[in-house]
């Protein structure tokens, strides 16, 4: 366990470092290129030295203390540190509210959805697997913003009336009813999904025969026996669908204008059709946005891969016995 985690840990500098890498020179090579097609960018952005000397120049002004300066000329931009600690803050915000209920809800409905004898899982678990699973975040939240404008034109009288649920902007209020409603519900229903499968089929071995024909109850043998040789694909499945929620975070915060770290992103890919000068639209494929945006997304990548893994050598027995049967094979 010690030498997988230092072994990992070691790699993850060298990741971030080319992630951060690619991030910059992304940015750097597309900016100009996309500028020489947008007419108010095009006298106002080129780059006076080649990727290697601009990227090394930047990593030395991060050493003298870059972080601190103001990204951008502009009124309303700070400094590096500040944008990004920012962003961060509101991502995590979200992420840990549609994870905590995604987990939650995810596995109440994978455990209701299975039968005990015959092990199954009942018929409507395919319907919400297919439906949920088909739908990502920014259709589902685009689906929210039309029936709030529908119920406001229609039902509440006239358009000039008051939307009962905000559909953009920030706050730890009803202003999060719609971002996690768009984000919650395929992990959810992934969740739900892999637990249902991998426990009927849990429930179909010999051993389980063996505990009812000994007396034991279904729900003995569900929580003390069949849950615990099941928890590593549930882990798994859980940490897939973290992944495939902070993927999507980059269009559901860009759709309800959440200041997140995925709206900075999209913020930087997508220039401002409607500025007329560069700083109204200083972020625009900005090396330093673009590559630290990235690499504290693949951050979380990385961080929530070793920490599933951690704990799945932690929680499934049958993971380190295969560690164990390993290094003794290894000192053999």
């Amino acid at each position: 366990m010690i030498r997988y985690i230092l072994r990992r840990l070691a790699i993850i500098p060298f990741a971030l470092l080319l992630i951060h890498f690619l991030g910059f020179a992304y940015a750097y090579i597309a900016r100009p290129i996309r500028a020489a097609h947008t007419p108010y960018l095009r006298e106002q952005v080129s780059n006076p030295a080649p990727l290697l000397t601009s990227y090394f120049q930047y990593i030395q002004d991060i050493l003298h203390g870059g972080l601190l300066r103001p990204l951008e000329q502009g009124p309303r931009i700070g400094t590096f540190a500040q944008t990004m600690g920012q962003a961060l803050v509101a991502s995590l915000g979200l992420l840990a509210i549609v994870g905590s209920l995604s987990i939650i809800f995810g596995l109440m409905l994978g455990l209701l959805a299975v039968r005990n004898q015959p092990p199954r899982v009942r018929g409507w678990m395919s319907f919400i697997s297919t439906i949920g699973l088909s739908m990502p975040g920014f259709y589902i939240g685009s689906l929210c913003i039309l029936l709030i404008i529908f119920v406001r034109v229609f039902v509440l009288t006239g358009p000039n009336s008051g939307t009962p649920i905000p559909i953009s902007g920030f706050g730890w209020d009803s202003h999060l009813l719609l971002p996690v409603m768009a984000l919650m519900i395929h992990p959810m229903v992934q969740i739900a999904q892999v637990t249902a499968n991998v426990l009927v089929g849990e429930l179909e071995k010999q051993y389980v025969v063996a505990a009812r024909s000994f007396g034991h109850s279904w729900k003995d043998i569900r929580w003390r026996q069949a849950m615990r040789n099941v928890v590593g694909p549930v882990i798994l499945s859980i940490a897939g669908a973290f992944r495939t929620l902070v993927g999507e975070l980059v269009v559901v915060e860009w759709l309800f204008s959440w200041p997140g770290l995925g709206n900075l992103l999209a913020s930087t890919l997508v220039p401002n059709i409607f500025s007329t000068q560069l700083g109204a639209n200083a972020l625009f494929l900005n090396p330093p946005t673009v590559a630290g945006d990235i690499t504290i997304i693949g951050a979380l990548f990385i961080a929530t891969d070793l920490v599933a893994h951690i704990l799945v050598r932690i929680f499934d027995p049958r993971s380190r016995a295969q560690e164990e049967a390993g290094s003794a094979g290894g000192l053999g």
